[in-house]
């Protein structure tokens, strides 16, 4: 089993529950949750504080949208790779959110499974980044 614990994941989403089913799922595997936000702006103000490999952020949210967020967050971290977690299927949103450079989805309601097999992913093309730069 690899070892995940040098993949740092921030978790937001509006839904405490949601959150902390994320934070279980990740911790089960090792992953390093570093930090969980509720809104768009505490996400933006943690991703440049803790600086994560990998966000997971949801889409409807109060105040700051993830599609907003994630622009947001790509124009002062462009290596962050994030994956938006939503319900929210609609085309339009998928291709806003595929343009403004998520690096993959996780359609809710999700299984661990889900979750592990889309985080898996990401974390696999940020240990081969390492590999080569190394």
């Amino acid at each position: 089993m690899a070892d995940n614990k040098d993949i740092s994941i921030l978790i937001v989403d509006d839904n405490e529950m949601t959150r902390e089913t994320l934070r279980v799922i990740l911790r089960s595997e090792h992953y390093n949750v570093i930090g969980e936000a509720a809104d768009g702006d505490a996400a933006y103000e943690m991703a440049i504080k803790l600086r994560p490999n990998i966000i997971l952020l949801d889409v409807v949210m109060p105040k700051v949208s993830g599609l907003e967020a994630l622009k947001n967050i790509k124009l002062v971290m462009p290596e962050v790779l994030i994956m938006m977690v939503t319900a929210n299927t609609d085309q339009g949103t998928v291709a806003e959110a595929v343009q403004a450079g998520i690096s993959g989805y996780i359609i809710k309601p999700f299984n661990a499974k889900k979750v592990l097999d889309a985080v898996e992913q990401v974390g696999g093309k940020i240990r081969l980044k390492r590999q080569a730069s190394a």
